[in-house]
């Protein structure tokens, strides 16, 4: 029986002194959780020029404790890592890491049930050293780590062309509706950057009163966008559910609805958008775009959604990117109330919240020009979500033996 410790090095984490860390870029950048971990890669907020433990590139990063313990990431680049990560690599190089990652996540419920702590999980260096390592040839850990590193990078390359497309959309919004840049820029007899004659030609050449766009009208967000709005499920019908954790702090995907009976909470349908009005989800940035509701026209989920529907004539994105706007946000956080530990943002003083209301012909263009590109933010989605639930069903069988790698490629090509 071989074990973990046999092919692969770990490096327990150790946090170096306080006053050796840094918010500025002084030495090597310091991880000292899941905190920094992002979908793929941790995005560093601290630097220490006094590095106890560290990660090399390639590195499979293992959160040890805590109620994250057990979340993955790769390492990008050398990380100095504190005392809430383990780093992980196999002894025969880089390209055999997912392997790695396949063996810890086919045993994964088993080693946090082992984890010490009821209140405060610890896996142990000699946990993970003792987790058992399937009889494969190098030969075949090299092909199983090959077809688990392309699920993940095809997942990882679909969520970054999602994201890119999702920032084109909130920076088209951004500009036309909050910094008037089309405007702005024919006011100075220029032409609007990145757009054409006929785009151009939607947006006047000077501000009117107020400081808006000459034609452009003062209002409210609930002039464009319906806040909850009504809709009826029978009780006791099984309906397609999302609750509160399926929604994303980024990127407008949620994870899968399923089957639930209808009691009472909030309804929606395809297109509208769910923004969290709780403490802390308004703040950490839970948003999500409905999209696949299993064939249902309408949905429901937890009361402290709020739903951004468009009002007609008003594009999908533009609530979506509302929600996703800073400035919205903070003045969505602005309208919180309630105990200081059980805060809510209140949906009727949202949508009292002032905008510019521009014509109906720029409204219809921003359509246009988004809709695209939402609709390939959500083809995306679905592929992810079929990639990993194949992921998901091939990891155990090729662990195991039970699906051999040729039969495994075969399914991925049939998916692909």
């Amino acid at each position: 029986m071989a074990y973990l410790k046999d092919v692969a090095d770990i490096v327990m984490g150790q946090s170096p002194s306080g006053d050796r860390c840094y918010v500025t870029k002084r030495g090597l950048p310091l991880l000292n959780g899941p905190t920094e971990f992002g979908s793929h890669h941790p995005i560093p907020t601290q630097w220490t020029d006094d590095p106890k433990r560290q990660a090399t590139q390639g590195d499979l990063l293992f959160c040890v404790r805590g109620s994250t313990t057990g979340r993955m990431n790769w390492a990008d680049q050398d990380y100095a890592i504190g005392r809430g990560l383990a780093a992980i690599r196999h002894q025969s190089g880089e390209k055999f890491q997912p392997w790695i990652r396949g063996i810890i996540e086919a045993q994964l419920s088993g080693l946090l049930n082992a984890a010490t702590g009821s209140t405060f999980p610890n896996v142990s260096k000699d946990q993970l050293h003792n987790l058992e390592v399937p009889d494969h040839s190098p030969f075949e850990q090299e092909e199983i780590a090959s077809i688990l590193g392309a699920l993940d990078n095809k997942i990882e390359l679909n969520r970054q062309t999602a994201a890119t497309l999702e920032e084109m959309a909130r920076a088209l919004y951004r500009s036309w509706f909050v910094d008037f840049d089309p405007v702005k820029a024919k006011a100075e007899g220029l032409a609007p950057a990145f757009m054409d004659e006929a785009t151009a030609a939607l947006f006047p050449d000077r501000f009117g009163e107020g400081g808006l766009p000459e034609g452009w009208t003062a209002g409210t967000l609930g002039d464009l966008i319906e806040f909850n709005p009504r809709e009826r499920i029978t009780k006791g019908a099984d309906v397609p559910y999302l609750d509160m954790k399926a929604l994303p702090t980024s990127g407008m995907i949620a994870d899968p609805a399923y089957q639930r009976t209808f009691t009472s909470g909030t309804k929606f349908r395809e297109g509208d958008t769910l923004l969290a009005r709780i403490t802390p989800c308004l703040e950490n940035g839970k948003t999500a775009m409905v999209d696949d509701l299993l064939g249902a026209e309408v949905g429901w989920g937890s009361t402290e959604f709020i739903v951004m529907r468009s009002k007609p004539g008003v594009p999908s994105a533009l609530p979506y990117c509302v929600a996703r706007d800073p400035d919205f946000r903070d003045e969505a956080i602005a309208t919180m109330n309630g105990s200081s530990g059980r805060q809510r943002a209140d949906a009727k003083s949202i949508s009292q919240l002032k905008c510019a209301v521009p014509p109906v012909m720029v409204l219809t263009s921003f359509g246009q020009q988004t809709a695209p590109m939402i609709a390939r933010i959500h083809a995306f989605g679905r592929e992810n979500q079929t990639l990993a639930a194949l992921r998901d069903t091939l990891l155990p069988k090729l662990m195991s033996g039970e699906l051999r790698v040729g039969e495994a490629r075969e399914q991925i090509e049939e998916v692909a």
